[in-house]
């Protein structure tokens, strides 16, 4: 099981670095103004970030670009880009954070993922407005009846920015009804806020759980568990995402978690790191509880359109 787990870690981060190449936009496509800022990874690793003013060709480099950066202009040809790409295009994750959902729309970053290498999940966007993920495990062994299934719809009615304080500051409603073996039911509706800075997001999320039995019986193959939570139940959620000041793929991301207020022992403290790119996410961390004990969780994403 170790190796195999290794094994497909490899592939992901083979994959990461394949797609991340593929993912590059050709200079020609770059828009001459002062309004599309772009991230511009070079093949020796070095990472600029401005807008173009001009556009250029030489006879023995080929076609280029004058880009505006912090540090003045600079001049880059098309074989020194690995990657070009819309500084909002860059980060295609701004939705969730891990388990918690961000008032940000999913909008276009349309993705497949794998979640603790069990549980396959999808989510897309419907204009800005409207976000709907949906996820069904995989565990062997275990029958359909007694799997895992996950089901969330979200709508973003109200973003903005704040001057001076926040890049985006945004609100959200929705619902989630999930299933842990076909006779235990759980339904919540939920609000949340996210604020955005220049590199940090943090949300907050209120939740309800409205629908299920208070006591509910757990059963995968000869393993059985009672866990007792009761209707009318309202819970917190607290996420953080920050990018690492010199590693603009790496974010480090936290959520903490109570499922119901009126039990203060009934929460989770998660926290792990991102490595992101324009296709592809690997998150890896550690969950702890208060039981107490502790559990690795790993996810994979792939946003392929």
């Amino acid at each position: 099981m170790k190796r195999k787990l290794v094994l497909l870690v490899i592939c992901f981060l083979l994959a990461f670095q394949c797609f991340s190449a593929a993912a590059s936009s050709k200079l020609k496509d770059v828009i001459a103004d002062r309004t599309t800022v772009y991230s511009i990874r070079l093949n020796n690793g070095d990472i600029i970030t401005g807008y173009c003013v001009e556009m250029l060709s030489d006879p023995e480099e080929g076609e280029g670009a004058k880009f505006a950066t912090e540090l003045g202009n600079a001049t880059i040809f098309e074989n020194q880009i690995v990657e070009i790409v819309k500084i909002e295009d860059l980060y295609r994750h701004n939705h969730r954070i891990y388990l918690l959902p961000t008032a940000e729309p999913i909008g276009r970053n349309h993705f497949i993922g794998n979640f603790e290498l069990l549980i396959f999940y999808a989510g897309f966007g419907i204009s800005d407005f409207m976000s709907v993920t949906a996820g069904r495990s995989v565990i062997p062994d275990v029958p359909s009846k007694e799997q895992v299934t996950l089901f969330n719809v979200k709508v973003t009615p109200l973003s903005f920015p704040i001057e001076d304080v926040a890049e985006l500051f945004t609100v959200a409603l929705g619902a989630n009804l999930g299933f842990i073996n076909h006779n235990n039911r759980f339904l919540h509706y939920y609000g949340n806020a996210t604020m955005r800075l220049k590199r940090t997001t943090f949300t907050a999320a209120l939740f309800y759980k409205a629908g299920g039995n208070d006591i509910n019986i757990l059963n995968f193959r000869e393993n059985v568990w009672d866990m007792t939570y009761e209707n009318g139940s309202f819970g917190i959620g607290l996420g953080l995402d920050t990018k690492f000041t010199k590693r603009s793929d790496l974010h480090f991301i936290g959520e903490i978690w109570n499922s119901n207020v009126a039990h203060p022992t009934h929460s989770a403290v998660m926290l792990g790191l991102r490595l992101a790119n324009s296709s592809f996410s690997s998150d890896f961390g550690l969950a702890f509880f208060t039981q107490p004990f502790v559990v690795p969780f790993v996810s994979f994403v792939w946003t392929p359109f």
